[in-house]
């Protein structure tokens, strides 16, 4: 006589695959704790990668040793200031950025100065602090709210 049911064997499933399983497990619930530990910043910390502002003013020479004229109103640095000329760079350094811009419409002035003017656009906004250099020379450090305003004038003699 037949069973009416064939009996079942269970086959022993090897040590190795249990000891991959488990370290499975382990290796997942380590990315799951540590995610969710990390110290996170605050959204309001986040600023946008767009925000940017635009900074002008002047450079003046003032000293007339400094700088000469052209006969035309215009006028240029000389001797130890020749660098500071129409044209110049102006670089303004923000954390790991900078923004550019130039010197322009040089200018004699009736008061015995020689100034220019300048913008730069494209500057981070909230940074702790910015180092303005123009014409390669020593930088100057200013706050954001220095840059923005309307009298930024910077001396260079």
């Amino acid at each position: 006589m037949q069973p009416l049911y064939e009996e079942r064997t269970t086959r022993r499933r090897p040590g190795w695959m249990w000891a991959g399983a488990a370290a499975g497990l382990l290796l997942a619930g380590g990315m799951f704790v540590g995610n969710s530990t990390r110290a996170r910043t605050p959204v309001a910390a986040n600023r946008p990668p767009g925000e940017t502002f635009v900074a002008s003013g002047t450079v003046l020479l003032g000293d007339r040793g400094s700088f000469v004229t052209d006969g035309h109103g215009g006028c240029s640095g000389t001797g130890g200031h020749a660098d500071v000329q129409e044209g110049a760079q102006v670089v303004i350094f923000a954390g790991l950025g900078f923004a550019g811009g130039r010197l322009t419409d040089a200018r004699a002035l009736a008061d015995g100065t020689c100034q220019f003017r300048f913008s730069v656009s494209g500057i981070p906004a909230r940074q702790d602090s910015y180092l303005l250099m123009v014409a390669d020379r020593d930088s100057r450090q200013y706050v954001e709210q220095e840059l923005k305003s309307a009298l930024l004038a910077l001396r260079v003699d």
